[in-house]
């Protein structure tokens, strides 16, 4: 794969990273049901990211010595540290709704 190329799968990541950051950032509770649904296919996606950033810079550190890397593999640290801070909210909201989840057993078992 050539450095364009790759740039470009770059891009790509980092614009599914900016829509799930606007996700994270406007998430509001609505419907518990939906929202857990919706919270557990972002972190399906985030983790899914993960992966492909590996693989990612796995790709670039494959290139021949003289090809110019710039800066994409800091561009591409902090996409993994950004894909890490998403992940640790969405993990944050879900656990509300674990928590919901136990009370509402509890409630029902007494």
């Amino acid at each position: 794969m050539t450095i364009t190329e790759l740039n470009r799968k770059q891009t790509a990541y980092k614009n599914k990273l900016k829509k799930i950051e606007q996700f994270v950032n406007s998430f509001q509770s609505v419907d518990g049901t939906k929202d857990y649904i919706e919270l557990t296919s972002k972190l399906n996606s985030i983790n899914d990211i993960l992966k492909e950033l590996d693989n990612l810079q796995n790709d670039y550190c494959a290139l021949p010595d003289k090809v110019e890397l710039n800066n994409s593999l800091e561009i591409l640290s902090d996409m993994e540290e950004d894909a890490e801070k998403f992940k640790v909210s969405i993990l944050v909201f879900l656990s509300k709704y674990e928590e919901q989840k136990t009370l509402n057993r509890l409630q029902r078992a007494i």
